[in-house]
């Protein structure tokens, strides 16, 4: 009842960073690319991490303060299940075994975001 299967052509953003996030998104086909911003604007962006069938993105939507920190760009024709998250938050209140496990799983996207985020960002220093 909170969730739907969407789908996105290639090479259309499905969200941009800064904007509210409403939905946890599990990938089932596709490639999805996650961008940061280089620009005050947002018109530049720099991968940080190419998602695959499985990955789960969009952790701001079980984080508060519920605000996108990066942009999802299909790189391919993709297929996600999106799961609003109010009702995914509603839900954690109901069962807090499954809001442990969600959130559980929300860190360990957020860590490896951070490492690939650290990875690039040194790549782009002069050694």
């Amino acid at each position: 009842m909170i969730s739907e299967e969407e789908k996105y052509e290639a090479n259309t953003f499905i969200f941009h960073e800064r904007d509210k996030a409403e939905k946890l998104f599990v990938l089932l086909e596709g490639t999805v690319d996650i961008m940061v911003d280089t620009d005050e604007e947002g018109l530049q962006h720099e991968t940080v991490s190419t998602l695959s069938p499985g990955d789960v993105f969009c952790w701001s939507a079980v984080v508060e303060p519920y605000t996108l920190t990066a942009s999802a760009f299909a790189a391919t024709p993709v297929t996600v299940i999106a799961i609003d998250g109010a009702g995914l938050r509603a839900m954690f209140e109901l069962d807090c075994h499954l809001g442990y496990r969600i959130l559980q799983k929300a860190a360990q996207v957020i860590s490896d975001r951070l490492k690939d985020t650290r990875i690039q960002m040194l790549s782009l220093v002069p050694q």
